[in-house]
């Protein structure tokens, strides 16, 4: 289910998520933005992630039982309930935000309500009315669905005797390191998918290596590794040289590709690896040779 790209639900949409001026102004308002990156599982992007993973290194090895394991939530948006949706946002407002910050949680609320509650879309000729959960397209969508799943996990973590050492989420995507063993872990996954009617995750443990977001974790000598994790189905069809783009936005391809290997390859190893392998897929869309000199290495 999409939403629609224009129209007063929209733009309520649009300012329920982030209720100030696009020139700066309104500093006063309150943006529900705010209030997701203020969650301890706070995922920005994987340039975040790899950060976390970073400080997490730095307070020395793992136990030597460690498990890795990611939760996917099960088509989050569609299965958020309004009514706990909205008091997750009412709550979150009122917890979070500064005194005479306008509007009212309550204002934002109603708002919501009217998103969520008039969602029609057109589909083979027939006009539907969505009566769960919320549309992916509107602009309020990852922010709303962000502050219910932060509400979600806090009573979720706080059900079970054992927690993880490490939670971290970004909007559906959930990744935790795990130190009290495989039986107690996979007990948890099953809590977590009779905690809520609507609310299910599909997991994946491994004590080597799990793939996140962009980002392949690996569990080596109790220490976290990460290198770049691709899906089986991607075909690295980037912009061919010949397409008629500006000179330099093509010649910025391989060095963009190629700094973001250097972020996320923790080793000169795999970083060596990926970057043959991107000089291989630019070959393949006509990038001539002197546009591939990459000399990158790890800082």
């Amino acid at each position: 289910m999409i939403g629609w790209g224009r129209g007063s639900a929209q733009n309520a949409s649009r300012f329920s998520a982030m209720a100030r001026d696009g020139d700066g102004r309104g500093r006063d308002l309150v943006d529900m933005r705010d209030l997701v990156s203020q969650l301890p599982s706070y995922v920005q992007d994987d340039m975040d992630f790899l950060r976390k993973i970073h400080d997490i290194n730095k307070t020395g090895p793992l136990p030597p039982d460690t498990l890795l394991c990611t939760m996917d939530v099960s088509a989050l948006y569609t299965n958020i309930p309004h009514e706990e949706g909205t008091d997750a946002c009412r709550i979150a407002l009122e917890e979070g935000r500064d005194q005479g910050t306008k509007p009212s949680p309550s204002f934002i609320c109603t708002l919501i309500q009217l998103i969520l509650t008039l969602n029609f879309f057109t589909f083979h000729d027939n006009t539907y009315l969505q009566t769960h959960g919320t549309a992916m397209g509107t602009c309020m969508a990852p922010t709303y669905a962000n502050i219910f799943m932060g509400a979600i996990e806090r009573r979720l973590l706080g059900s079970f005797p054992d927690k993880p050492l490490v939670w971290l989420r970004y909007i559906d995507d959930i990744f935790l390191i795990w130190t009290h063993g495989r039986a107690k872990l996979e007990a948890f996954i099953q809590h977590a998918n009779t905690f809520h009617p609507t609310i299910k995750f599909t997991s994946n443990i491994s004590p080597i290596h799990v793939p996140f977001l962009d980002v392949m974790v690996t569990l080596l000598d109790n220490y976290i590794h990460t290198d770049l994790y691709s899906k089986p189905t991607d075909t690295f069809n980037y912009l061919h040289w010949s397409s008629c783009h500006p000179q330099h936005t093509r010649r910025s391809i391989p060095y963009s590709l190629a700094f973001r290997l250097v972020r996320i390859c923790s080793s000169e190893a795999a970083l060596t690896r990926r970057l043959n392998d991107l000089k291989h897929h630019l070959k393949k869309r006509g990038f001539p040779p002197n546009t591939l000199k990459l000399p990158l290495t790890k800082p």
